[in-house]
């Protein structure tokens, strides 16, 4: 790709080694989410994963609410 301009490369690609943040998709109050791990425990609802209408207006599944998740192990014990 060639750009011809006359603005600095640093502006045109800045921002682009920015690391992207690590999704995991959880099963979080019987439905399947895609979050953002903040810590240990904590994740950050990014998208809600189901075709039923009604899941998109629970409050505990909207993008940007912080839920807390047990580790598989942790929970099973």
């Amino acid at each position: 790709m060639i750009l011809w301009t006359i603005v600095p490369e640093e502006i045109i690609f800045a921002g682009q080694n920015q690391p992207m943040p690590a999704y995991e998709e959880l099963e979080y109050s019987g439905q399947t989410v895609m979050a953002e791990k903040i810590s240990q425990n904590q994740f950050r609802v990014v998208r809600l994963l189901t075709t039923v209408p009604s899941d998109y207006l629970r409050s505990e599944l909207q993008p940007g609410t912080v839920i807390t998740c047990k580790p598989v192990a942790e929970a099973l014990s």
